[in-house]
């Protein structure tokens, strides 16, 4: 198991936003989170990549997350959040090399891996470009592509076991875009990884995911298998709208009805 969350609890201001949220997180999964504006997503999310301190516990590879040092949870896991801002002037090439640092890695390896991931992610013409000029859709493509090569960095016995965490991370993006995130998605589940994706398009989690967690009001209303959490009554209970979900050869998908 990649992440255990056990009776995860936080409070602000009086107010529960997260009330005992278990889960256990598989490597070669695809998880997504999914819930209306102020459910929890970011908040779990920001919990699991050891952001804020919540009641409960989480175990990150079988040891309890407070154990790592920051070196040893970058080794770990790779988080993206909803925004990413720089206040340095670094050129992309700079940025995405931080990917490496957590790694015992010698500097040409470093080169090599950097060089690959401009390659693999197609951004050679942003490459030497300041990150703060970059639109926002470039930004976090450079963004992914950075805790993409971190991410590939974690093996045990030659098998991914990272814990890729993305917050919202197609907001910014093209259709093109969408479509290599999410085969980047599949391409890091194959390899072992487990990765925990917040969503706001229904469909998307039904292609993407194969497990969904819904969240309302801070709590965990259900989880496990996409085709069996995203029932027209669950959908419409958790964000109070009415649909239909539709089989077209094999594949569903949700219109409003």
């Amino acid at each position: 198991m990649v992440m255990s969350l056990k009776q995860l609890s936080l409070e602000r201001n009086g107010k529960p936003v997260l009330s005992n949220i278990s889960g256990n997180l598989a490597g070669g999964k695809i998880i997504a989170l999914l819930g209306p504006n102020g459910a929890g997503k970011s908040t779990l999310i920001q919990a699991m990549a050891r952001l804020l301190t919540c009641e409960g516990s989480i175990e990150l590879q079988g040891k309890n997350i407070t154990t790592y040092s920051s070196e040893q949870l970058a080794q770990k896991l790779a988080y993206l959040p909803q925004h990413s801002q720089l206040q340095f002037p670094l050129e992309v090439e700079e940025v995405l090399s931080l990917a490496t640092l957590p790694f015992a890695l010698t500097k040409l390896q470093q080169r090599q891996q950097v060089i690959q991931v401009i390659s693999d992610w197609g951004i050679e013409t942003l490459a030497h470009k300041d990150f703060r000029q970059l639109s926002g859709g470039e930004q976090q493509r450079c963004q992914i592509a950075r805790t993409y090569l971190q991410l590939s960095n974690m093996k045990h016995e030659g098998r991914g076991c990272g814990l890729w965490l993305l917050d919202e991370p197609a907001s910014s993006l093209d259709l093109q875009h969408q479509k290599q995130l999410q085969a980047v998605c599949h391409r890091a589940a194959e390899a072992g990884h487990c990765v925990v994706i917040v969503l706001h398009d229904l469909n998307q989690a039904m292609r993407l995911a194969d497990e969904v967690w819904l969240l309302k009001d801070g709590e965990l209303v259900a989880q496990g298998e996409a085709k069996e959490v995203m029932t027209e009554a669950l959908i419409q209970q958790v964000f109070n709208v009415s649909v239909r979900r539709i089989e077209d050869d094999g594949d569903h998908f949700f219109v409003f009805s």
